[in-house]
This record gives structure tokens, C-alpha cells and sequence, in this order.
């Protein structure tokens, strides 16, 4: 008689070991007015679904500045946003048209609303800077931050 079932003579089977490759989540976006809340939100979506809760309110912040300058002073139709997770390192990664790097980091002074946004990811990020385009061409820059985050099996 034919079963359905498997055989109880078979080994178990294993979990799946988990890959050490870095996740990594991309986003494209229309580069809008909404584009920084839109790519905030992605980024505290990603944290907190990887368990890196206590990352969110900086990485966000520091998502909406990088996301910010890339509509008001790129080029083109579009950014795209890319979260790269390698336990305990994050980093999100924002690429625009635009080939012309971003100015040093530091805070303006007095009382100007503009000029502040680099400067706020230098102070809270670990680290921060640029990197080259695309492969494809589409896009001529990104910048980047990073955060250090808690070691898998940390509380």
C-alpha cells in the first residue's frame, strides 16, 4: 500500500543553517516631498523586524537627513534606498543622481534652519560617508551611515 507520509526510518530533519551573508532590503522611491518619511518608515520596519529596536529612533532620523538632502538637492526622478545588515553592523545606504559629494559635516551656527542634516548624522552615526553609483549607471553617488547594533543572542 502507497503512504503519503514519509518513512520513520528517515533522519530528521535539520534546521537550516543561517546564511552569513549580509540581508540586505532596497527600496526605490520617487524622489517627492514624501520620500524621507516614506524611507524613515522602511528603515524602522527593517530594524525592528530583525530585532534591533534600539536602533530605530537614530537610524531613522539620521535615514530622513540623508533622504532629505537627496530631494532637495539631487538630481533625477528617483533615490534608492539600501539597508545592509552584518550583525552587529547596519548600515542604509541612500543613492541619487547627483555626482556632486556632499559638503564636510558641521554644524551651522546660529539660528539657520538649513545646513544641519550632515552634521546630525556625523554626531549620532558611528561612522559616515559616500560611495560610488550603481553598476547599472542610474545612480552617480550614495551616502551613507552606520550604526552598531547588539550581537545576535544579546538581550
Amino acid at each position: 500500500m502507497d503512504s503519503d507520509h514519509e518513512s520513520d526510518d528517515r533522519p530528521p530533519r535539520r534546521p537550516p543553517v543561517p546564511s552569513r551573508d549580509p540581508y540586505v532590503y532596497t527600496l526605490q522611491s520617487s524622489r517627492h516631498a514624501t520620500s524621507p518619511k516614506v524611507c524613515r518608515d522602511f528603515v524602522a520596519c527593517v530594524l525592528n523586524s530583525v530585532g534591533q529596536e534600539e536602533l530605530v529612533e537614530t537610524a531613522a532620523l539620521c535615514t530622513s537627513e540623508l533622504a532629505t538632502n537627496a530631494f532637495l538637492h539631487a538630481e533625477g526622478d528617483s533615490l534608492m534606498l539600501r539597508v545592509v545588515i552584518e550583525p552587529p553592523r547596519f548600515r542604509v545606504l541612500v543613492y541619487d543622481a547627483s555626482a556632486e559629494l556632499p559638503t564636510a559635516a558641521r554644524l551651522p551656527e546660529g539660528d539657520r534652519l538649513r545646513g544641519r542634516g550632515l552634521g546630525l548624522v556625523a554626531a549620532l552615526a558611528d561612522a559616515w560617508g559616500t560611495a560610488e553609483g550603481d553598476t547599472v549607471g542610474t545612480y552617480a553617488k550614495g551616502v551613507w551611515f552606520e550604526l552598531a547594533g547588539k550581537e545576535e543572542g544579546e538581550g
